[in-house]
């Protein structure tokens, strides 16, 4: 009988699990590990309903046992049942369409399996998951190994320090690329530690200047170098591109905690084919091996998800703007202050840390969190000032408009709550529900901030403009009373800066 996860443990466990959606895009995924009698025990799982057919026990002799133990070395995936006999019948049985395993090893010992269901957009899996399940999988084995569940204890192996990727675009290269290209950088970074992988290499150019990025077990020889630039030059020419020579590239070079040091085929496909913009991967491994492949499939994989995110992001702010001015009346202080208020706020989210996709969330509630006023006669009242009770009362509801705007948009995340919360104060005394401290969102904290500090700054505003310093003095005034405390000093730095 396996030995039940403490709470604190089972978290974790979870944590590490849920991985399998976030990176996978699995829609439910269970994780086994052995106990007596040689059956693989269910541990902890995400994603399966009440109707769905999650097994307590792998038992040997079950289909889903035997095909873990045939691919005992590597994760596996099976998108058609038609293509197992045994195990077909099984996942048709438990009304799933595709599987992927990730087998857990501790020393020579198969010690549990994660079974992963499905895949969000009824996608099916491919080699360019593989190396991302094998980064879950070796996650979990290290989690097992701190257990001590399957030998001693084992303390956990200190994390490398992340290293930020050398700049690879230019200054004049257009802004919208350099998302796509950091995401790449990251790829070539993560992929230079993979088994078998002795340097990746990442070269960006627009035709005047090129970039180059290596990522390299042990340095580079020049021959090596001349020959990775022969090859990415091809690689470039061959898409259109006009490279300029090779004593006028820039290269950045670093050490990438692999251990591969035979660097003897290499691997090299445009990701990105310009104009303005060309990207070329390349992967040096041994001779004979099939990682160059699979990495370049990742790398692929990768570009494509950061340009439809990049996509994504430009049409949520364009849908955006046309909300805030939907009909042919145009309200040009009002798109002025949005713009400004979404720009400070995106900055105050990327200084506080927050995840990538909240930033996202924060960056477009700032943008529309006055969407409300123009359901409340905005033209008339916005530049009084010495507004009446009446308009005063009548702009204290424009939070809750504008929330009552966006709950149907459907935008990941809680736009509608950050919205409907950027007038509340930090000691309780805001609106429209006197929230108070951290009871009150923390996109709804950065937009209420940003919001006060453009409105005491335009030269648009309703009211006499301030400098910047005695703007920031009034703001620090105000802190722990109308401001989150720990975000005023972050405030003031990024303005400042």
């Amino acid at each position: 009988m396996l030995q039940g996860l403490d709470p604190e443990s089972e978290r974790r466990a979870k944590e590490l699990l849920y991985r399998c959606m976030e990176e996978l895009g699995a829609v439910k995924a269970a994780l086994y590990l052995s106990g007596s009698g040689g059956s693989f025990e269910l541990a902890v799982h995400y994603g399966f309903g009440r109707r769905d057919a999650v097994e307590a026990e792998v038992k040997p002799g079950s289909p889903l046992y035997d095909w873990v133990r045939r691919h005992r070395t590597m994760p596996a995936y099976l998108n058609n049942s038609e293509d197992d006999a045994a195990l077909g019948p099984f996942l048709d049985h438990a009304g799933s369409a595709r599987l992927l395993t990730i087998p857990l090893t501790v020393g020579d010992r198969l010690v549990g399996l994660v079974d992963a269901r499905d895949k969000a957009r009824k996608l099916a899996y491919s080699p360019e998951d593989v190396p991302i399940a094998r980064a879950i999988g070796a996650g979990l084995e290290s989690f097992l190994r701190e257990l001590g569940m399957y030998g001693p204890a084992v303390a956990p192996a200190q994390a490398p320090t992340p290293r930020p990727a050398p700049a690879l675009a230019d200054s004049r290269l257009p802004l919208p690329y350099v998302g796509v290209l950091q995401a790449l950088a990251a790829v070539a970074t993560e992929s230079a530690r993979l088994p078998t992988v002795a340097a990746t290499a990442l070269t960006v150019t627009d035709g005047k200047t090129v970039r180059a990025l290596v990522l390299r077990t042990s340095p580079l020889e020049s021959r090596q170098r001349e020959a990775l630039a022969a090859h990415q030059i091809r690689a470039l020419e061959a898409s259109g591109a006009r490279v300029p020579p090779l004593a006028r590239w820039g290269w950045a070079e670093e050490a990438s905690d692999g251990f591969e040091k035979r660097a003897e085929e290499i691997r090299s496909a445009v990701i990105l084919a310009g104009p303005p913009v060309w990207a070329v991967f390349s992967v040096l491994t041994p001779t004979g091996g099939t990682a160059g492949d699979t990495v370049l499939a990742l790398a692929r994989g990768q570009f494509e998800l950061a340009r439809q995110l990049r996509d994504y992001r430009r049409a949520a702010r364009n849908l955006a703007r046309i909300l805030l001015e939907p009909g042919e009346t145009t309200f040009p202080h009002l798109r002025q202050h949005s713009q400004a208020v979404s720009e400070l706020a995106q900055r105050l989210a990327a200084g506080v840390g927050v995840r990538e996709e909240e930033e996202e969330l924060i960056t477009v509630a700032a943008y529309l969190h006055d969407v409300g006023l123009r359901e409340l006669d905005y033209a008339r009242t916005y530049r009084m000032e010495r507004p009446g009770e009446l308009e005063k009362r009548m702009y204290q509801r424009h939070p809750v408009v504008g929330a009552r705007i966006l709950e149907s948009a459907e935008f990941p995340g809680d736009l509608s709550g950050i919205v409907r919360h950027h007038h509340e104060r930090w000691d309780g005394g805001g609106y429209p529900n006197r929230l108070a401290g951290r009871n009150i969102p923390l996109g709804s904290r950065i937009v209420h901030l940003a919001e006060v500090y453009d409105v005491l700054t335009s030269p648009s505003s309703y009211r006499r403009t301030l400098g910047r310093d005695a703007a920031l003095d009034l703001i620090r005034g105000e802190s722990g009373r109308q401001f989150d405390p720990e975000l005023v000093p972050l405030f003031e730095d990024l303005v400042r800066a």
